[in-house]
């Protein structure tokens, strides 16, 4: 058994609009936002991205020259 979220972004990857998949479901549009970032922040980290510390891009972690930063304290 799935979710109401679960089914709500199997809905809007076959198609539907945040909106109408949340109304079709019950469930609140942002519930459905937060589940799709979720979902991109897991894929992008599966494909080695991280966010930027400075603006919160994802690029490759490779890319990220921490030695520039200030020192968080």
């Amino acid at each position: 058994m799935t979710s109401k979220t679960q089914q709500a972004i199997a809905d809007h990857d076959a198609g539907l609009t945040v909106a109408q998949a949340a109304r079709k479901h019950e469930i609140s549009e942002t519930a459905v936002y937060a589940a799709l970032k979720r979902r991109d922040k897991k894929q992008a980290k599966e494909a080695g991205l991280q966010s930027c510390p400075c603006c919160g891009t994802l690029v490759p972690g490779e890319k990220i020259n921490r030695d520039v930063l200030k020192d968080s304290k």
